[in-house]
């Protein structure tokens, strides 16, 4: 994670401190010859100097060397893909997971392997060291899922490097992708819910949990809710789900064509993840009630988030989750993820037999049968008995 940003070097395009002591710099490059797009490359050094040195360097070798026939390494091939291929295209947190799987798991096993040399071997030793862990640099063993997404990873670039013709066949296509096992979250009761929000003192909070148990809104979905958003359809007051609150570094890279909108420092609002995420939410009317009489009150800007810190500012994740820490402490309740509340809402949905196609709808989730999707419709009035359901649960 970043910590800090140092004032430009001339000929930089920034220089980045990293939470590892370490800093990035970034360096632009040529245009894109097919589209004119502006280009950057970036690397990292133990200082400044050596960071900005290296970029350039890596600037003025056309692609690194990443023709048929060259002689690139994992680790040069792996920094050029997430640079030129993923960074412009995919998500910011998305390329942030990348190059943190890359830096972490990849480039200190495998990274000084010759791209055309890597075998299948070579991937298993990437996944035994996650799941073992390295006694020699202290590194304890980690989940089978954070092998598989690093196995994930390792493939697709793979496959790109496969169809720019640097290698004839794919080392991580032809090993088993690690087995991982269903995760079972711990989740509060409806009962237990209803405590939580009943001992919480501060308005904005308490509004904040009932959203969350009673909507199974994401957390950056309530968050980043605007006036904009809560809206009626078909007589019903409704939320309007269009956008979520996301933090960035601040030297992030915004691909083009990504949907968002800078609120200043780390924080923006993009549009949700998939097209489903952009929803029709029906409200209790006490619930629709006191959240409008809370955005009265606030004085925030229709097209702002209205749920803010006590400096004015849009509320980050470490104050979300230390309010949620003390309000489980208020309430004698055990330390569940905040993320849970989605699950307990989900879990009310089918206590109540509520359709799946409504429950899908009212979450937000992409898989969806086609069936349902193109030929069952679902109006307002549909979903409005399964939230209202809801918070009878929870609220009596």
């Amino acid at each position: 994670m970043t910590t800090t940003a140092d004032r430009r070097e001339k000929g930089s395009g920034g220089i980045t401190r990293l939470a590892n002591g370490k800093y990035r710099a970034f360096v632009e490059t040529t245009p894109d010859p097919g589209d004119g797009s502006r280009r950057r490359v970036s690397a990292t050094g133990r200082t400044k100097s050596e960071a900005l040195r290296k970029a350039r360097d890596k600037a003025l070798r056309p692609d690194m060397g990443m023709t048929p026939g060259g002689n690139a390494t994992v680790a040069e091939w792996m920094d050029h893909w997430v640079d030129e291929v993923i960074e412009p295209r995919r998500a910011p947190n998305t390329t942030k997971s990348y190059r943190t799987r890359i830096r972490m798991d990849i480039t200190p096993v495998i990274g000084a392997v010759p791209l055309d040399r890597l075998r299948p071997s070579h991937v298993r030793m990437v996944e035994n060291r996650i799941l073992r862990g390295d006694g020699r640099t202290g590194t304890d063993p980690r989940s089978a899922a954070t092998a598989r997404l690093t196995h994930s990873i390792l493939k697709t670039a793979l496959g790109d490097a496969m169809a720019e013709g640097l290698i004839d066949r794919n080392p991580a296509a032809l090993t088993e992708v690690p087995e991982t096992e269903p995760v079972e979250i711990a989740i509060l009761t409806t009962g237990q819910a209803a405590r939580l929000i009943a001992l919480e003192p501060d308005t904005r909070w308490r509004l904040i949990w009932r959203l969350l148990f009673i909507t199974g809104m994401r957390l950056g979905e309530t968050l980043g809710i605007t006036r904009q958003e809560l809206i009626r359809s078909d007589g019903l007051p409704c939320l309007l789900v269009e956008w979520q609150l996301k933090e960035f570094e601040k030297d992030t890279v915004i691909p083009a064509g990504y949907r968002a909108r800078h609120l200043g420092g780390r924080m923006w609002l993009t549009r949700p993840k998939t097209r489903k995420g952009q929803r029709l939410i029906p409200l209790p009317a006490d619930l629709a009630a006191d959240l409008e009489s809370y955005m009265d009150s606030a004085g925030i800007p229709d097209d702002q988030p209205v749920f803010r810190s006590g400096r004015g500012n849009p509320i980050c994740k470490d104050t979300l989750h230390h309010a949620w820490r003390r309000a489980l402490d208020r309430a004698g309740l055990p330390h569940v993820s905040i993320h849970s509340a989605r699950h307990t809402a989900a879990t009310a949905f089918a206590r109540l037999g509520v359709s799946g196609l409504a429950r899908q709808s009212i979450l937000g989730h992409a898989d969806v049968g086609t069936t349902n999707a193109i030929y069952t419709h679902v109006d307002a009035g549909m979903l409005a008995g399964a939230i209202d359901g809801v918070e009878r649960l929870i609220e009596g």
